[in-house]
């Protein structure tokens, strides 16, 4: 049995790090794709750099034989954005979390790759007020369409984790607030909850791993049972 090649695209944020971890301990090998790098590469890993703005063009070519895709790309955001996004800041966010990893998911899809499996955000809805959900809702949807036979959609609130060159006390101020408030969300808003983003990402490696085909979503409940296995 040939044993899967996996290509990973926003390996130096929070979940992609993850990701990256979590597959070196698997057998296979791994592509991680990224404009830099300064971790450490794990052995059964080789690090393809690029440059992202020649991917809407189909200007970069992508090594043959890739099985598995796993789309951690997202724009650093201020909480105020998250709830409302001024049309000058739109552009270069549908640039990194909507035509980036779109572009990479159709190069994958020829390059042989079947399934996939997508950072999203819990509210993801294409046609949504806030336009945060809108692009998140949107690029599912647009995956949808490509053909991939096995494909996972994560969708976590707020994600908990070391963040590289992280300064000043929103994120702090944000986590202590989603502490307190965590035992009042109970129904649909317990997927609001924050997560901490080494269970998003093993929870994606895992569903693609386990199964060959289907749609799955995963939300916080989810990400709970990666518990189970450490």
């Amino acid at each position: 049995m040939e044993l899967p090649l996996s290509l990973v695209a926003g390996g130096t944020g929070l979940v992609g790090s993850y990701i990256i971890k979590a597959l070196s301990e698997k057998s296979g090998q791994q592509i991680i794709l990224a404009r830099s790098f300064h971790s450490e590469i794990p052995r059964n890993a080789e690090l393809a750099k690029i440059d992202f703005n020649k991917l809407v063009s189909n200007k970069i070519e992508l090594k043959d034989g890739i099985s598995h895709v796993y789309l951690c790309l997202g724009k650093r955001l201020s909480t105020y954005e998250l709830g409302y996004m001024q049309n000058s800041a739109r552009a270069s966010f549908k640039l990194i979390d909507f035509d980036y990893p779109l572009s990479i998911a159709r190069l994958a899809f020829k390059k042989g790759a079947r399934s996939i499996a997508l950072v999203s955000a819990v509210g993801a809805q294409e046609g949504s007020f806030n336009y945060y959900f809108h692009i998140k809702g949107k690029l599912e949807n647009e995956i949808k369409k490509i053909g991939y036979k096995n494909i996972c959609f994560a969708r976590p609130g707020h994600l908990l984790g070391k963040r590289k060159d992280f300064r000043g006390y929103e994120i702090p101020v944000l986590e202590s607030g989603l502490r307190f408030a965590a035992p009042f969300m109970k129904g649909p808003l317990r997927n609001f909850r924050q997560i901490e983003a080494k269970k998003v990402a093993k929870s994606m490696v895992m569903n693609l791993v386990a199964k060959e085909k289907g749609e799955s979503y995963l939300y916080y409940e989810d990400f709970l049972k990666t518990e189970i296995f450490e």
